[in-house]
């Protein structure tokens, strides 16, 4: 059994062992310093810098101060990602862009762009941007952008003929397509997914647009209130190559007719406010998907066929999806004159067609019975699927 003097006397060498313990954490000895290494800094530039370009540009900028060197390596970014929500204020967001432009080493591909202007966007600063980026062989671009409706937008279209944009988002939140026009002909030998909103087509000494003709190997269009010049009367979308193409319309865009010259379409979807009117019969032959979704009654036009003109166009289709509005639609279009004599559509390949209800949208079940026996009469065993979007 242990004393109480030697209980005492263990006690205390503990605890001076504890104590030293606890200083030698507190205070490493030199060779524990120097055996340490800084693991990140070890790394090569290039992964360094790879690391960086998950960050917004901003951020990436401001890792300049940790070091020496640190100091220069975010002018290598190949992708610059610009974001005025990390800003207080617009003078500093356009003063950190142009400072980015500026210093950036230009020797070096700029691969992936991201412009974000929340607030009205500043033309020039856009258009020196996107000036930059098709003169830096830039592969991707996405620009998200808002315009005042009460001031002139001096547009300036570099990127519509870079020869090395492979992916392009275009998003104008402006109540007025007008402000953003595109050239005639879009000259882009590298693109292969464009989608363009609230921007407006132009042609000249012709009654129609035609701007993808010279766009060899698109695949993925998407066009969201567009709109076409006052001087065409319809926009033609013409491309061997274009694999799936999505139209969704607005009030603001207005009201224009299509023809599609897309041999090797497989997949189409119409949205929004469908107010496009297919002309004449396209070869589609290789469409296998069709989705036919509408926001709601919007069928002003008290003559033109809107989507029953699309149907003679779509009859290869293997899997169509109509919304309860678009089947409202296609009644409205069967009782208006231009529909009397036209044969119900006869979709040869049809498997399922699937009814889908959007959250605002109150089914009728007459409606919906009348609707379908038009689109089905023809194939009365094809698998309906009924899908209810909460």
């Amino acid at each position: 059994m242990t004393s109480p003097k030697d209980k005492v006397s263990i006690e205390g060498k503990v605890g001076k062992l504890i104590m030293k313990t606890r200083k030698k954490r507190q205070r490493p000895s030199r060779k524990d310093r120097e055996g340490k290494r800084d693991r990140l800094s070890e790394l090569p530039d290039c992964v360094l810098i790879h690391m960086m370009e998950f960050m917004d540009t901003k951020h990436a900028v401001q890792t300049c101060v940790l070091s020496k060197r640190w100091k220069d390596l975010w002018k290598q970014l190949t992708t610059l990602a610009f974001n005025t929500l990390f800003f207080n204020n617009v003078v500093n967001f356009s003063k950190f862009v142009s400072h980015v432009l500026s210093k950036r080493d230009g020797s070096i591909s700029l691969l992936n762009l991201e412009f974000t202007r929340r607030g009205y966007a500043q033309p020039h600063l856009l258009n020196r941007l996107m000036k930059y980026a098709s003169g830096h062989n830039v592969q991707q671009l996405t620009i998200f952008i808002t315009l005042n409706n009460k001031c002139s937008f001096d547009f300036r279209p570099y990127i519509f003929s870079c020869d090395t944009l492979t992916f392009l988002k275009l998003y104008v939140n402006t109540y007025d397509p007008s402000m953003i026009v595109l050239p005639e002909y879009l000259y882009m030998p590298a693109i292969r997914t464009m989608q363009l909103q609230s921007v407006t087509f132009t042609a000249y000494g012709c009654d129609y647009a035609e701007p993808f003709c010279y766009c060899p190997v698109l695949n993925t269009l998407i066009l969201e209130g567009c709109s076409l010049h006052k001087d065409q009367n319809f926009l033609r979308i013409s491309n061997s190559n274009l694999s799936n193409l999505t139209l969704d319309g607005s009030f603001e865009a207005g009201f224009f007719p299509f023809d599609l010259c897309t041999p090797n379409l497989t997949s189409l979807t119409l949205s929004g406010h469908t107010d496009y009117p297919l002309i004449g019969s396209p070869n589609l032959s290789l469409l296998e998907e069709v989705t036919i979704e509408s926001f709601g009654i919007i069928c002003y036009h008290k003559t033109e066929l809107l989507i029953i003109s699309w149907l003679e166009g779509i009859r290869n289709v293997k899997l169509m999806t109509v919304s309860l509005s678009a089947l409202d639609i296609i009644l409205q279009d069967l009782s208006k004159p231009l529909s009397a004599g036209l044969q119900p559509p006869r979709f040869r390949q049809l498997k399922a067609l699937m009814v889908r209800k959007l959250p605002y949208e109150e089914p009728s079940d007459d409606r919906l019975k009348r609707s379908l026996k038009y689109l089905l009469q023809n194939f009365p065993m094809t698998k309906i699927e009924y899908d209810y979007v909460d």
